[in-house]
């Protein structure tokens, strides 16, 4: 019987749970630029700054952690431009990237109280995966395995995403899909890996205000499938609350994620937010709770998020800014968590 070695496990985790970067997409909520490049310096009078740092099967040890930085800017001419580096850690791999997008927003229509645009957008990421196997050598279970050198194993790959937005008011529709190119990094590319699925995510959302309690809210619903017939559906709705001093506003949101696989889906986590906002600035902190057993032996997660928004026609204020702001007097004033 031919032995399975303690390398191929590993190999085949990090395939599973990293090569897709769910990680990173899996953060559109706190920013659609993270999932549709068509985002990407969506916001003409605004450059932002955001940091995400998250920790996942905490009952584990060297459980995966993730850093994110990201940044993004308007551009001349109805360009936007966004950029982000991460770094990834699960057990002795290792995956370090670079992630640069360009979008494009073409007006359609301008009323009165009325306006809809379009965006398309196009990225390219480059990234080097590494497993370290010094550690592995004195494994009871890599004695005798020939796979396991001790060495340090890296590889290069690249790939690219695209994306369109249609925006009407508050209300946007995205289409995004990732992994345009087959898996080339040659990490990963023994005959016995599986292939490199390409993913298809639909997402809509908007704002509402509640006026007699000041409350904003944006419902966000997002469907991903992928060419292995894997679906899943998002349901998040985000909060901003708004306190007695105008300098300061709290937020949060909830989410849920199902499978759509089954006959009637099956639940596979919960998500929630609590966060403040001072002037431009925005922290929150998020507890991740997996319902699935091997997530509920594994553990939970939790993920920190910052982000500092710098704009040149904005009131230094806490709550949500509307799309149409840039138009005509918006309903809202300030700006977005």
């Amino acid at each position: 019987m031919k032995k399975v070695s303690v390398l191929s496990i590993l190999f085949l985790i990090c395939i599973l749970a990293g090569a897709q970067k769910y990680y990173i997409t899996n953060l559109y909520m706190y920013d659609m630029f993270l999932l549709n490049p068509a985002s990407a310096g969506s916001n003409e009078n605004c450059y932002s700054f955001s940091a995400f740092y998250q920790n996942q099967w905490m009952g584990m040890d060297e459980s995966p952690t993730t850093q994110i930085l990201n940044f993004q800017t308007p551009l001349k001419d109805n360009l936007g431009m966004g950029s982000y580096v991460y770094n990834d850690r699960n057990g002795n791999m290792k995956e370090f990237g670079l992630h640069q997008a360009f979008s494009y927003e073409i007006l359609l229509a301008k009323k009165r109280r009325s306006i809809s645009t379009i965006s398309f957008g196009l990225s390219f990421d480059i990234e080097q995966s590494k497993i370290d196997e010094s550690s592995l050598v004195d494994h009871p279970s890599a004695l005798g395995d020939q796979a396991i050198t001790g060495g340090i194993t890296a590889g290069w790959g690249y790939n690219s995403s695209t994306g369109i937005l249609y925006k009407y008011n508050d209300y946007q529709l995205g289409f995004a899909v990732t992994n345009l190119f087959n898996q080339n990094n040659p990490l990963y590319l023994n005959y016995d890996e599986p292939d490199l699925a390409r993913d298809y995510n639909i997402s809509l959302s908007s704002m509402y205000k509640i006026s007699s309690l000041g409350i904003f809210v944006e419902p966000i619903i997002m469907y991903r499938q992928n060419s292995n017939k894997d679906r899943k559906l998002d349901l998040t709705l985000k909060g901003i609350f708004p306190t007695m001093d105008p300098e300061y506003a709290l937020w949060g949101l909830v989410s849920y994620r199902r499978t759509m696989d089954y006959d009637y889906g099956k639940s596979l986590g919960l998500g929630t937010t609590i966060g403040v906002n001072y002037h431009r600035i925005s922290f929150g902190v998020e507890w991740q709770l997996g319902l699935t057993g091997a997530q509920q032996d594994l553990g939970s997660a939790y993920q920190l998020v910052l982000k500092y928004v710098i704009c040149n026609n904005l009131k230094k204020k806490a709550i949500p800014c509307s799309e149409v702001q840039k138009f005509k007097n918006a309903r809202y004033s300030g700006i977005s968590w």
